[in-house]
């Protein structure tokens, strides 16, 4: 999942809150359980979907639900009794390890993920686009020098260019609340080591988050964010850049010394200045250095570029459709990860539950209705191109696609789906949530918008696209961190969450409608 605070996925990426009151008749009595979480009312006209929803008989409506919470049960069941997911994922973070996209590891797993699905008797591909250039991280050094002197951990952001050799420079603490605060400082940070920000306040971080989402991108409950957001951060970081730093520092913002990761600026190209984090502790340490009087620094980055551009693929496998193969059902979570650790959390996890719900119900023998794909994106964490990929790849048949559900907080339970303000979809999606409720004890479907991860690009053109609600299960502490590590994995919770995308994916096969699509929105969703 990417990085909230820094990055940019579609060059940003940040939360929006948008819940409400599904406000006409037609869905409420098709959804009683629904509003997990619904603040404002705002009337909605009934859509064509839901008046044909209501048209369809009791009879036909129980007849449905009973059929899918017997399939989801035995699915279930497969699972529990079979499951190679934990197989997988070991092999995954072990012996291919942490995949930065276009990097070797990354196109090592899309090729081995390929011959898995083979394994399971799926036909399956590989899609690949090119990126501008791959990026290695190097030997990375840093050093308070004065005041004290003391050696600490520094990890420059991917695609971060390296520093000149060697660098040492004063440390310039930037203040920054309004846009204008930043005309004070130019023209004085050139070859200084700059703090682009306070240190982050963790006595404010929520004690006991409800999900993994809001454990790293917090809501913002109506607090409107400090210096324009993203918008106003990437605007800042640019002006920082513009002066010719020797270095542009972050705060990590995690305890116990843990790192963040995220991305530059420029797609797959050197950022305008060497950027890196360090650990909280540090970052405020410096800073409360800097209170009492001067402070220096030296630092050393030896990241190195591909000399052209490289290979980013992305695993396509399906089952075809019986009655309707030219529509599809599309589950997923991307392949691709920060390099710090494993990618086991962040997102191992989704990965291999999006080929275990495969072995699954392949395993089973059974023929869907509609053809159900499924995907191992690449890129997410660094510039969205896997997605961006395949819809292009596959632009005529958006039309036909019926729904997507995407798998990326992490290995805690999977307690809801987020309904991403698709009201038009509500009737049918309850329709197709309640026998999930059932058989996995399932939340009613949450009414809050989700962004920031594969979904997104195809909610931008009008396809019905979900986010699974998780568990918190370490994800903060894991998320883009060198803890995002195999051995944090909950084998009993990820399991139920591949059979948990297996059983929505089957049960969207074979409701008698499609889900309705939208209006790809005038401004795109993050």
């Amino acid at each position: 999942m990417i990085e909230p605070l820094l990055v940019f996925h579609k060059e940003g990426a940040m939360i929006r809150i948008r819940s409400r009151f599904l406000a006409y008749v037609a869905i409420l009595l098709f959804c009683p359980l629904l509003l997990a979480q619904s603040p404002e009312a705002v009337p909605q006209a009934p859509t064509q979907t839901a008046l044909q929803a209501s048209e369809r008989t009791r009879e036909q409506r129980d007849a449905y639900r009973k059929a899918m919470e017997e399939a989801d049960q035995k699915i279930a069941d497969e699972v529990k009794a079979h499951s190679e997911l934990m197989t997988n994922l070991e092999y995954l973070t072990t012996q291919i390890g942490p995949r930065l996209t276009g990097s070797p590891q990354m196109q090592a797993a899309t090729a081995w993920t390929r011959k898995r699905f083979q394994d399971y008797h799926l036909e399956a591909h590989l899609e690949t686009a090119e990126i501008a250039h791959g990026w290695t991280r190097g030997v990375e050094t840093a050093e308070i020098t004065s005041p004290i002197q003391r050696r600490i951990a520094i990890h420059a952001f991917g695609w971060s260019k390296a520093t000149n050799g060697e660098v040492q420079g004063k440390v310039v603490a930037l203040n920054i609340k309004e846009p204008s605060d930043f005309d004070q400082y130019k023209g004085k940070l050139k070859g200084a080591i700059v703090l682009t920000r306070r240190p982050a306040d963790l006595s404010k971080a929520e004690a006991n988050p409800e999900n993994a989402y809001d454990a790293v991108i917090p809501p913002s409950r109506g607090v409107p964010q400090a210096n324009g957001g993203w918008r106003g951060r990437m605007q800042l970081m640019k002006q920082i850049a513009a002066e010719q730093p020797a270095l542009m520092l972050m705060d990590s913002g995690k305890p116990d010394s843990l790192f963040n990761m995220t991305g530059g600026f420029n797609r797959y190209s050197a950022s305008d200045a060497p950027m890196a984090f360090l650990t909280h502790e540090d970052y405020d340490l410096i800073y409360r250095l800097l209170q009492a009087g001067a402070v220096t620094m030296t630092a050393n980055l030896q990241e190195t570029f591909s000399d052209k551009p490289v290979p980013a693929s992305i695993t396509v496998a399906e089952i075809k459709g019986s009655e309707h193969p030219e529509e599809r059902v599309i589950v997923g979570g991307h392949l691709d990860s920060w390099d710090l650790g494993q990618g086991a959390l962040d997102n191992g996890t989704g990965a291999m539950a999006t080929l275990e719900a495969a072995r699954a119900l392949q395993a089973l023998g059974w023929k869907p209705k509609r053809t159900i794909t499924f995907i191992l994106f690449t890129g997410e964490e660094q510039g969205g191109i896997g997605a961006d990929t395949f819809l292009k790849n596959h632009a005529a048949e958006i039309p036909a696609i019926d729904a997507v559900l995407i798998h990326d907080t992490g290995t805690g339970k999977v307690f809801s789906i987020s309904l991403n303000d698709l009201w038009e979809t509500a009737a049918l999606m309850h329709e197709i949530y309640q026998p999930l409720q059932e058989v996995f004890d399932l939340q009613p479907l949450s009414t809050r918008y989700f962004g920031s991860s594969d979904h997104v690009p195809f909610l931008n053109k009008g396809v019905p696209a979900y986010f699974c609600v998780q568990l918190p299960a370490q994800y903060r502490e894991a998320h883009h961190s060198q803890t995002d590590t195999f051995d944090k994995v909950v084998p009993d919770q990820i399991n139920e969450g591949a059979a948990f995308l297996a059983a929505w994916a089957w049960n969207v096969s074979e409701m008698p409608q499609a889900l309705p699509h939208h209006a790809e929105p005038t401004e795109p969703m993050d």
